[in-house]
């Protein structure tokens, strides 16, 4: 027999009573173990990590907020505070903090008893009233002292002195100025109408470097874009007012074409329209015979000899329009008239436009070469519009100059119209640069 099997006889009834501690050791043990375990259901040291940062936490905030509002207390009153008042006591000194407005008025005194004279600060606030405009956006007008050194942006329809002295001189509200047209072809011919008082001084800016001091200008914008036109007004109290508006220019197509061929013989030749027109979208063709065509290069047959007028209109995507006519286009007249598009001026002075074979050689005189005129008229505007050239003398040619200074380098604009020995009419137009040596 093994030893086990001998203690196994020997003890098999015996029966062993733990002491009473024991359980408690087990319980505080197992509970203790609970208590580090993270269990959802039961409170445990998770739950008492949460509490205790929430509670720091908040100590922080109170504390900041506090050390904040007590570091400077004179700042804790109303924002809204006016000029202050002083007033004398014999008794003490009384500091308080009013705040008027239509609602509330709210009175916050602190008293220190002392002997000396009284303060008494007295903050009020003033209610500065404001009234929206019907103006259009791009005719808003400011207000401005000439001085620059106080400037602020109003309605017109707004309440204040200044606008009350400015108001007193126009006739509406609403605009300092009117124009024929805030959108056109070039070149955009248009007339400005000014509402201000008659003893009110202007300016003008056009937008495209033009400037007039006239009270009701005319102006010529001959080259597409937008253009912001301005009116500054300056009346006797030096009070500036200030309106714009935009014009928009849309550009005008050029209407060009060639016949093909050059010295067509009809009616055995079918003729073709080559199209070189510019900036346009739709084509009206005439050719001289009653019939018509919308095409932009169409081939045509004349039925019998004779000389017809080829007439061509081009219409652009905003509405512009240019035309160009080819007189008896196959009679094989010898007559016309040229320009060149570039000229070199003297540079030692004014020639009076009198022009030869060694002027030519320069360059120095832009003049037409032509055949068969009879009578003849060229002016020459700068791209503002203005008159610098005008000729009736064929013979004579512009030498560059204007009042006899040398005129800027740039590009003009030419205009002439006359006849030819036949009777036949002309008119053409086209730009010239001026180069400077």
């Amino acid at each position: 027999m093994s030893v086990r099997e001998l203690f196994r006889q020997k003890l098999g009834d015996a029966e062993a009573i733990p002491d009473a501690s024991v359980g408690v050791n087990l319980m505080k043990a197992q509970a203790r173990k609970e208590f580090l375990r993270f269990n959802p259901a039961r409170f445990n040291i998770y739950y008492v990590g949460a509490i205790l940062v929430t509670v720091i936490t908040s100590i922080i905030i109170i504390s900041k907020g506090k050390t904040s509002s007590e570091s400077n207390p004179l700042f804790n009153a109303p924002t809204e505070i006016g000029l202050p008042v002083i007033k004398e006591n014999t008794k003490n000194i009384v500091i308080s903090s009013e705040v008027q407005n239509p609602d509330t008025v709210t009175k916050s005194p602190v008293t220190v008893m002392k002997t000396k004279p009284v303060l008494r600060l007295k903050a009020v606030t003033k209610k500065i009233p404001f009234q929206k405009s019907d103006l259009p956006e791009n005719n808003i007008v400011s207000i401005t002292a000439v001085n620059e050194s106080q400037s602020k942006k109003v309605l017109l329809t707004g309440s204040s002195p200044e606008m009350n002295k400015l108001q007193a001189g126009l006739k509406t509200a609403d605009v300092l100025f009117g124009a024929s047209a805030t959108e056109g072809c070039a070149p955009l011919n248009l007339s400005f109408n000014s509402k201000t008082n008659t003893s009110d001084s202007c300016r003008w800016t056009f937008g495209d470097g033009g400037y007039s001091t006239e009270k009701n200008p005319k102006w010529i914008f001959d080259i597409e874009g937008d253009y912001k036109v301005v009116l500054n007004v300056y009346s006797s109290d030096s009070i500036k007012a200030t309106s714009s508006i935009t014009i928009t220019v849309y550009p005008k197509p050029q209407a060009r074409f060639e016949i093909f061929p050059d010295n067509a013989i009809l009616p055995k030749d079918e003729i073709h329209f080559y199209n070189y027109t510019t900036n346009a979208i739709h084509f009206d063709w005439d050719f001289g015979d009653g019939n018509s065509s919308e095409l932009f290069e169409p081939m045509h047959k004349y039925y019998k000899s004779g000389n017809y007028n080829v007439r061509l209109v081009v219409t652009s995507d905003y509405g512009c329009t240019d035309s160009i006519t080819v007189r008896n286009a196959y009679s094989g007249s010898e007559f016309f008239i040229n320009f060149p598009n570039a000229f070199i001026p003297n540079a030692q002075g004014p020639t009076g436009g009198y022009y030869s074979a060694k002027s030519d050689e320069a360059s120095q005189v832009f003049h037409p070469v032509f055949s068969g005129v009879s009578d003849y008229q060229l002016k020459i505007f700068s791209r503002l519009g203005i008159l610098i050239f005008e000729s009736n003398d064929i013979n004579i040619g512009w030498d560059g100059y204007f009042k006899g200074q040398f005129s800027e380098p740039g590009v003009y604009i030419w205009k002439v119209r006359g006849n030819f020995r036949n009777g036949e009419p002309f008119i053409k137009t086209g730009d010239v640069t001026l180069f400077r040596y």
